[in-house]
């Protein structure tokens, strides 16, 4: 992937113009409203040797996403494969779990977080996302906090790196190997040059890259920068199980996001979709 300027965004699979400022393809500005929460035997049968369901952001459609209630919540049910989770690195080096670089689609303050410092983001507290009035003061959660849990509760940490930060991937793989995940850790990106750093890093890391559509560009893409699996939008693949089928033929795992009704889970389960990424189905 080329290099970014301020003049440049993410869109899809390309860079586009976005005058004067980094805008990335995941800045959304909108959290994750509260979902009806499902069984899923209620709405499909499944081999859970086939298939994992992985909690996004915890169980964000019950949670505000990304907070430690929401990990903690997903854990504490027991069943998820793994948790998955976003993290950016503050301007003084302390990585935090939060989706978009903008703290004020969640938090109840402004700014970018490699512009903030921790402290400026600990006098924040969660304002938005599901059922956040129910936990006042609530505050961001580390990077560490969050393995924390992972650890507590036995799930694998899924953790998306959300922006540009190639100088800073050794930081990041230092934070694994103290706590012993370079194993049961998954590190997803869209960015190809921070996956390709850490395979640089450690060529034994379980990488997934993140993309919209899948094609033979990006499974190449996938390939050549070591990664081991892929993880793409079902909304956007589900009329697409032939690209799945090629992924496997790619000697790639397959992983999708974000699933939350039966037809969805059931398109992703008949396709061999191994790992499906859900906010509100339950692995009951």
């Amino acid at each position: 992937m080329g290099k970014l300027n301020k003049f440049t965004a993410f869109m899809g699979n390309k860079f586009q113009p976005v005058f004067g400022k980094i805008v990335y393809k995941n800045m959304r500005r909108k959290p994750i409203v509260p979902k009806e929460l499902k069984r899923l035997s209620d709405l499909a049968p499944l081999d859970k040797d086939k298939v994992r369901l992985v909690a996004h952001r915890g169980l964000s459609g019950a949670y505000p996403e990304n907070t430690a209630p929401s990990f903690e919540a997903a854990g504490k049910h027991g069943g998820y494969f793994g948790l998955e989770c976003d993290t950016h690195m503050t301007r003084d080096g302390v990585w935090v779990i939060m989706h978009d670089p903008d703290v004020s689609t969640i938090y109840s303050g402004t700014g970018d977080v490699k512009e903030l410092s921790f402290d400026e983001i600990e006098r924040m507290h969660v304002a938005r996302g599901s059922n956040a009035d129910k936990f006042p003061g609530l505050k961001a959660c580390t990077l560490q906090e969050y393995i924390d849990i992972c650890k507590k509760y036995n799930c694998h940490p899924i953790i998306e790196i959300k922006d540009p930060r190639k100088d800073k991937m050794q930081d990041f793989y230092n934070v694994l190997l103290k706590n012993d995940l370079l194993k049961d850790a998954v590190i997803i990106s869209f960015i190809l040059d921070d996956l390709k750093e850490l395979h640089d890093i450690d060529p034994t890391l379980n990488m997934w890259y993140l993309v919209n559509y899948l094609d033979s560009k990006n499974i190449k893409a996938a390939r050549d920068a070591g990664c081991s699996g892929m993880d793409f939008s079902a909304e956007f693949n589900a009329c697409r199980p032939e690209w799945i089928r090629k992924v496997h033929d790619n000697g790639l795992k397959t992983a999708c996001w974000t699933v939350d009704n039966r037809e969805m889970l059931a398109s992703m389960i008949d396709a061999g979709v191994e790992y499906i990424t859900t906010n509100s189905i339950l692995p009951e």
